[in-house]
């Protein structure tokens, strides 16, 4: 194995481990923002006036900000990993908002919303474990006529 090939695995491996850093916050920086900004607006009316306060408020500009951001880690994540990668890694998501809903906005805690998250978490593991995230190469093919 040569250097540079040894360095495009720790590159591609450091991208992973930033992406799955990454994608997860800014779904929950988007849904915490989100819930933050619907309480906000949550008596008042529906029309054209409803529209004007949200869009001047800057949770609701911050929540946009997050949207376009997420969708830009998204697109890099499906160009980078396959698809049965990518798509666990937006679960992990659900878990941090389980945690998020129950610390920033004191909501209650059950047991199957508890159990289900730690269900996810395993779920995600043995995906990554199964060999989604593997950047090796693969072994050279014997060929069965010689």
């Amino acid at each position: 194995m040569t250097a540079m090939t040894k360095a495009r695995r720790l590159h591609s491996r450091l991208v992973q481990a930033i992406l799955f850093a990454i994608l997860p916050a800014l779904t929950l920086g988007y849904q915490i923002t989100a819930k933050f900004s619907a309480n906000q607006l949550a008596h008042a009316r529906f029309d054209t006036a409803w529209a004007m306060t949200a869009i001047r408020m800057p949770s609701v500009q911050l929540l946009i900000v997050l949207e376009i951001a997420s969708f830009v880690a998204w697109m890099t994540v499906l160009a980078l990993l396959p698809l049965s990668a990518a798509f666990p890694l937006s679960a992990v998501s659900y878990v941090l908002i389980i945690a998020a809903s129950v610390v920033v906005f004191h909501e209650p805690l059950n047991a199957l919303q508890l159990v289900g998250g730690l269900m996810i978490l395993a779920g995600v593991w043995m995906v990554g474990r199964g060999g989604a995230f593997d950047t090796r190469e693969p072994a050279p093919q014997k060929d069965d006529a010689a």
